[in-house]
């Protein structure tokens, strides 16, 4: 069988993906995109046998089956919706759109294209994940009835690395956006879909210090399908990080460790007699891989890149759905953008559009809501912060800058280092 041809875009991110793509039995990287030359200097470290691109348009005349998106964060939609028309299959990076006329236009091109769009959540692949998937679905705690959800990432020691200019995505994007670490698991495990959606802020204090004009926090309360309740922290800036899920379901509970070993999980579960007395049982353990262990573990978030990358081709190679198509994707996505859209509305509960149906669709294919910077010439766009305009000083950035640009010689010198070794 002939190899699928891989293509990169963004490989920063994207050089754990163009790795995996390498080394699966049935797919060939050949091509990478991106404008930033150490990057691509690092990545290639001489080889010859890939071809590059800094222009995305020229990137996708490139012969190639598939395409990977790994560029900036806000820009998914647009680069997945122009790959699809170019006749390739997509993987993309989180977040799935920025705004739900987005949302509406992706799934519409996934639809014509008739390609594969997975969409590469590899939070949802963590050893204790995929183990609350496999429990759930042989109803070891019963009925989903309520759930916690939170990614508290902590990201102001490493702002000048992350960000490359005071425009930049992170710099703006609300919390509350961020939310697919936390939520996409909840969806995955329990086969629900949020309906209803509430939103919250912490307002900008800490953000500040690094020159994000966007909020400290967002959390928000969703109500799913089944008539449970998940409360979802996404994406948020303070003190001591956190990536913890917690389960209630009818006949028990389950969730991993919060703050230290957070692959060990623990499960209880709860059964009455006849009599109404209640047998309990608890246990804790740290679940594993049960294929390709040794495989994963080589690679990136404790080993969920490598099942991204292998689910995604086989579902082109069987010719299936993918674990996380678009429509998951949506459902992980918009709650994200619709908490925002709550929370400055004196926290409404809004509903959350179910984008398997067209009907559905038309009703926010014009809905371009967005607090990008650069969607502000269109009329009644939001803000970054609930607080309104964030002021920061310019000695800020300039200080983020003086950071960025040490750690940018350095880089620079270690790339060259490494160069010399090589011949």
């Amino acid at each position: 069988m002939k190899k699928l041809r891989v293509g990169v875009f963004g490989i920063k991110r994207g050089a754990t993906f163009a790795q995996l793509f390498d080394i699966n039995p049935h797919t060939q990287l050949t091509a990478i995109c991106d404008f930033d030359k150490l990057a691509v200097k690092q990545f290639l470290k001489g080889r010859g046998d890939i071809s590059v691109y800094s222009d995305y348009e020229e990137f996708l005349q490139h012969e190639m089956d598939i395409v990977v998106l790994c560029n900036y964060c806000t820009e998914h939609a647009p680069a997945a919706i122009k790959a699809l028309e170019a006749g390739k299959h997509v993987l993309s990076e989180v977040i799935a759109c920025k705004t739900l006329a987005e949302g509406v236009e992706l799934c519409r091109a996934v639809e014509k294209s008739g390609k594969v769009y997975m969409y590469a959540e590899n939070y949802c692949y963590f050893s204790y994940i995929l183990e609350m998937k496999r429990l759930y679905n042989e109803g070891v705690i019963g009925e989903y009835l309520y759930g916690e959800c939170e990614y508290v990432h902590d990201c102001r020691p490493i702002w000048h690395i992350l960000t490359s200019s005071k425009e930049h995505w992170r710099n703006w994007l609300p919390p509350t956006y961020y939310c697919t670490h936390s939520l996409g698991p909840i969806i995955t495990i329990t086969h629900t879909r949020p309906v209803k959606v509430t939103g919250f802020i912490v307002p900008n204090t800490l953000s500040k210090e690094v020159g994000r004009v966007a909020d400290d926090w967002g959390i928000f309360i969703c109500q799913m399908d089944n008539n449970a309740i998940t409360k979802v922290i996404a994406w948020s800036m303070g003190p001591r990080d956190s990536i913890w899920y917690r389960l209630h379901g009818t006949k028990g509970a389950m969730e991993n460790y919060r703050l230290s070993e957070t692959d060990t999980l623990d499960v209880y579960t709860i059964e009455a007699t006849p009599d109404l007395d209640y047998k309990e049982e608890k246990r804790s353990y740290k679940p594993e891989f049960v294929k390709y262990k040794e495989e994963a573990r080589r690679y990136g978030h404790g080993g969920s890149d490598f099942f991204i990358v292998w689910e995604f081709v086989d579902s082109i190679i069987r010719g299936e759905k993918p674990p996380i198509d678009v429509y998951m994707a949506m459902d992980m996505t918009l709650p994200g953008i619709l908490a925002y859209r709550s929370a400055l509305s004196g926290n409404a509960c809004l509903e959350v559009p179910d984008f398997r149906k067209e009907e559905v669709r038309q009703r926010y294919e014009n809905d371009r809501w967005s607090p990008d910077p650069n969607d502000r010439s269109l009329p009644g766009q939001p803000l970054p912060s609930i607080l309104g305009e964030i002021n920061i000083p310019d000695e800020i950035y300039e200080k983020i800058e003086r950071k960025r640009r040490k750690m940018m010689i350095e880089y620079e010198k270690a790339i060259e280092i490494g160069g010399e070794e090589e011949n």
